[in-house]
């Protein structure tokens, strides 16, 4: 069996600081020693700088996903294994597919299992342990996190700059397109929001993020960040609801969030209890995810799970999508009914069958 290979991770404390461009040195290098050198994936984002330095190594083609009618390319693991590399370079490593059912980052552990060493890049604001206290400062939440313990299983090499060079660059067009730019100098890009994110980031390498990311939030006057989000899943208490609870888990762990699932029991004579040997399943496997079980009734279900998401402050909600059922052909989805009673909140639908 291969040894397993290297992770190196180039963190940036920004966007734009140089991040990528010190992933492809290091690759060219690599190359120019004899090491067999992959692009699994890059992001050029449009700059003639990162197209220069990739033109002379190979990439490997990715593997393409479809989802709800559109195909996505995807890095491809297996074909970057399959490529005999003894590096790959991987840009971006927090992503996760359009259907959430993969993260990159899990992309990455395959191919260093197949004992072949990976370069990737990440900024502080996706790592879990301090997405937060980055959302706070910059105003803008990250979507994906990368989870700390596996980018500390390999070398992590600090990329900064100074906040008024990141700015200028900005202002040059070398990261942003010219209508992006004003938007992005005056929010996210702000000096103040640069440097503290880079504190941060030291702090990060440091192992003092915890106690310094609550230091720069007083210091900045901000509140420091609450409650962990809150994931609700609506177990129908059927076999298709494992599913969902599945999906909805997948989701938690992809916000950092807490799951909670709910069954709920319709009290309107119609609907005759699921089976407790069911709902048992369902209540352990949702313990083996890390969440919690509750139960609900009401005469209406999407009335009654708008309520339990109120008193649980849940922000995502998951919902069984069930195909030509006739409730539904006149009275609209239980994901769309709820849409209209919780507007701001995200309702998800996730297929059955």
């Amino acid at each position: 069996m291969a040894e397993t290979g290297s992770l190196r991770t180039y963190l940036g404390t920004a966007p734009g600081v140089g991040k990528t461009f010190r992933m492809l040195a290091e690759g060219r290098d690599r190359a120019a020693k004899g090491e067999h050198v992959v692009i699994g994936w890059l992001e050029n984002h449009g700059r003639a700088e990162t197209r220069r330095l990739a033109e002379s190594l190979e990439v490997v083609e990715p593997r393409l996903e479809t989802y709800r009618g559109a195909v996505f390319p995807e890095l491809d693991p297996a074909a970057a294994i399959a490529s005999g590399a003894d590096v790959v370079l991987v840009d971006e490593l927090a992503h996760t597919s359009p259907d959430r059912s993969r993260q990159r980052w899990e992309d990455v552990a395959d191919i260093l299992a197949a004992g072949v060493d990976v370069v990737t890049t990440a900024n502080i604001a996706h790592l879990r342990s301090v997405r937060d206290y980055a959302a706070q400062i910059t105003g803008v939440g990250t979507v994906t996190c990368v989870p700390d313990e596996f980018v500390r299983s390999g070398e992590v090499e600090l990329v900064d700059m100074p906040a008024e060079a990141l700015r200028r660059r900005i202002a040059s067009g070398a990261v942003y397109s010219a209508e992006q730019v004003g938007g992005a100098l005056g929010e996210y890009f702000r000096p103040a929001n640069l440097k503290a994110l880079s504190e941060l980031a030291s702090g990060w390498m440091a192992g003092t993020a915890d106690t310094l990311g609550g230091e720069l939030l007083t210091r900045l006057g901000l509140a420091a960040p609450g409650a962990p989000p809150v994931v609700l899943a609506a177990d129908s208490g059927s076999a298709a609801g494992e599913a969902v609870i599945r999906g909805a888990a997948e989701i938690a762990i992809e916000q950092d969030a807490q799951l909670v699932v709910a069954h709920v029991r319709i009290t309107d004579g119609l609907n005759p209890p699921r089976p407790a040997d069911q709902l048992n399943k369902h209540r352990k496997l949702t313990a083996e995810l890390g969440g919690s079980y509750i139960q609900a009734q009401g005469s209406s279900l999407e009335r009654t799970l708008a309520k339990t998401a109120a008193e649980h402050d849940a922000t995502t909600i998951v919902v069984g999508h069930h195909q030509a059922r006739f409730t539904s052909f006149f009275l609209g989805s239980v994901a769309g009914r709820l849409r209209r009673l919780l507007p701001e909140a995200d309702v998800q639908e996730l297929p059955t069958t």
